[in-house]
């Protein structure tokens, strides 16, 4: 007799709350783990228990990936703020004074378009890039860059354990069902032929009997 694999809505509940912080999308995540079972397939609870860890180590890795792109964003800003510093002096018109620099930085990143215009002017005139300011942008937070990416590398690596260890299960299981099977072949086999065997056997002693 074979059961059913159990559903996300038979399961749910037991699994535990979703590994969320606060600002993240409760839905993304159950859209995530509904998405991710739908793939792997759980047969049992405990693939379940293995899905909700695969789906949060996937979700700590889109953790960060945003992570990332805002240190990014906090490195443009920073790069642009020690470039104007370093360019003011040498640009070749005038400029109200040091003092707007965490200003102009700061409206530039947001997309200010007069402060884009201004910041182009400046690089222009000093011999910077904006090329330079991305450069300089991974630099400045190198470190921090490389702890998320270290970090996630070791979700991913989580992860794809899990998804080994999923299968290794199943293999185990299909090889358990095969031997179940065969099993139940063999038991058959050994018994009907046995009955079967009876019957010649006894005829011929009959026959030499009567001849």
């Amino acid at each position: 007799m074979t059961h059913a694999a159990p559903q996300l809505a038979d399961v749910r509940e037991l699994l535990g709350s979703a590994w969320i912080i606060e600002g993240e999308d409760p839905k993304r995540y159950e859209q995530l783990l509904a998405r991710v079972a739908e793939a792997i397939g759980p047969i049992d609870f405990i693939d379940w228990l293995l899905v909700k860890d695969v789906v949060a180590h996937s979700w700590e890795i889109q953790r960060s990936r945003r992570h990332r792109e805002t240190v990014i964003r906090m490195g443009r800003l920073k790069a642009m703020h020690e470039i104007l510093d370093q360019a003011l002096p040498r640009a070749e018109f005038a400029f109200p004074g040091a003092s707007e620099i965490p200003g102009l930085a700061t409206k530039w990143l947001n997309g200010d378009s007069d402060a884009a215009k201004r910041v182009s002017e400046i690089l222009h005139g000093s011999g910077f890039s904006i090329e330079d300011v991305a450069v300089h942008a991974i630099t400045v937070m190198a470190v921090e860059l490389g702890r998320i990416d270290l970090q996630a590398e070791r979700n991913e690596s989580r992860r794809d354990s899990l998804l080994r260890q999923i299968e290794r299960r199943r293999e185990g299981w299909a090889k358990r069902v095969q031997r179940a099977s065969e099993d139940i072949v063999e038991a058959e086999f050994s018994e009907v032929p046995a009955r079967d065997l009876e019957t010649p056997t006894a005829a011929v002693s009959g026959r030499r009997s009567d001849a």
